[in-house]
């Protein structure tokens, strides 16, 4: 969501390529509904060349916790900031997040608790309960096109978002980190999608666009989607292309990002509005509905398999190298887990220095781009930490470096082009000294031609 009052800007056409110099949105009640055009169950296609590599149907009676996590307060442990950095009026909490029926229900509440957090004591009490999910450390991923299927709430002062952040952002803050607004709705203009990019350029930095659909969004299903490549952004409502195409270059959205779904009420895109204004009486509830939420990339699951890539069956299909004899410093465990299933590879030795390549070989590729992805988590230094695939056993890796990640996080190498069909593929690590504070686990291995 926008951070200073950027994309309530947007009022005209002439305010959809530069947001510099465009009036703020007046706050006004909202005026009789234009028509709602009613759907549910909505189907869709990405496309041709698209592939579903991530989603959440919502199935079941409760929130998947490997995808999602539910705030609780209206303190944000990830970005460190009360309100939201947008002077929200809502405290989330878990009671407001529901699965059932097929869908995703956050609810909004006026509430005369006066919840707070104690780390927001100077901001006052909340005047609502709502619902905000994230699937930081759980769900993160770079490019392809994120869609979903939502129904927001009409009222003065509803402000329903689907947006992303980059994983990077308890690092380097925002606007650094990047964000993507796939959707923010304001009640002063019912029938328009607004979506949205920020970064930092010597401060932050914007980009926004948005467009009438022609029909109230509220009280009834939309498709709402971004096309994310590594040089543009292209949004959808309901198949429909949304204002301008946004072309990019910025570090912030060559990353991987992470989904948050949330209701807010108030808050700065409305001018920071009194509890009381806003459309919701005591007693009375509104919801978010989610259908579905989805992740598609341009060639996807290329069908190439790997034999044993979760490391369920041990070692079985993975090779060892090690220049100095420390092969046994890679094993298959279950210790906390994996990230599916219960087992994963780690490397690591307590007391000696090692160093271990553990790869496998993919014979008869067909000639392309191929990447690498696996999820990884990680603590403490190594001197060489890569997730890595090179065409031959002499020949120089295509790699990339792996961080510090305290959840399991999605990585993946830059592309290489095999033409003689052989690629090896795996983690190569080294440690100068045992330390058993040190660890990588890694899991759920994937070859993906592009």
């Amino acid at each position: 969501m926008n951070r200073n009052n950027v994309i309530s800007r947007l009022l005209a056409a002439s305010c959809l390529v530069a947001l510099a110099g465009c009036a703020p949105d007046t706050v006004e009640q909202e005026t009789e509904a234009l028509g709602t055009r009613e759907q549910a169950e909505l189907g869709y296609n990405p496309g041709a060349g698209w592939n579903l590599v991530w989603q959440d149907e919502f199935d079941g009676t409760s929130l998947n916790t490997n995808n999602w996590t539910v705030l609780t307060s209206n303190w944000d442990p990830v970005t460190n900031n009360c309100n939201f950095g947008t002077g929200e009026l809502e405290f989330p909490r878990a009671q407001n997040v529901t699965v059932g029926g097929g869908k995703l229900v956050l609810t909004a509440e006026r509430t005369s608790d006066n919840p707070v957090d104690s780390r927001c004591t100077g901001y006052g009490p909340r005047s609502f309960y709502s619902g905000r999910i994230h699937t930081k450390g759980k769900v993160e991923r770079q490019y392809g096109k994120i869609a979903a299927s939502i129904k927001i709430p009409s009222g003065y002062g509803m402000w329903p978002a689907f947006w992303t952040l980059g994983a990077n952002i308890s690092n380097v803050g925002w606007p650094s980190s990047g964000e993507i607004d796939i959707l923010e709705w304001t009640s002063n203009e019912p029938t328009w999608m607004k979506s949205a990019t920020h970064w930092y350029n010597g401060g932050q930095a914007d980009w926004g666009t948005g467009q009438s659909g022609g029909y109230n969004l509220a009280d009834s299903f939309h498709t709402y989607e971004v096309e994310w490549t590594a040089s543009s952004m292209v949004f959808r409502l309901d198949g429909n292309i949304v204002g301008g195409t946004y072309y990019h270059n910025e570090t912030e959205f060559q990353q991987p990002h992470y989904l948050i779904l949330n209701l807010a009420l108030g808050g700065n895109w409305y001018g920071n509005p009194s509890p009381a204004s806003i459309a919701l009486p005591a007693g009375t509830k509104k919801t978010m509905e989610v259908e579905w939420v989805r992740w598609y990339q341009q060639g996807g699951s290329s069908g190439v398999s790997l034999t044993n890539p979760g490391f369920e069956s041990g070692m079985t299909g993975w090779a060892t190298w090690s220049p100095n004899g420390t092969e046994a410093a890679d094993l298959s465990e279950t210790y906390n887990g994996g990230h599916s299933g219960a087992y994963h590879l780690t490397h690591w030795n307590n007391a000696s220095p090692f160093e271990v390549w553990t790869y496998q070989t993919r014979t008869g590729l067909a000639t392309g781009n191929y990447k690498v992805r696996a999820w990884v988590r990680k603590g403490g230094g190594f001197d060489l930490a890569r997730l890595q695939a090179k065409t031959c056993g002499s020949c120089g890796p295509v790699f990339t470096d792996l961080g510090t990640y305290g959840n399991w996080t999605l990585v993946e190498t830059p592309a290489i082009y095999v033409s003689g069909g052989n690629l090896e593929l795996g983690f190569h690590t080294r440690a100068s000294a045992g330390n058993s504070g040190n660890y990588i686990h890694m899991d759920d291995v994937e070859l993906i031609r592009l």
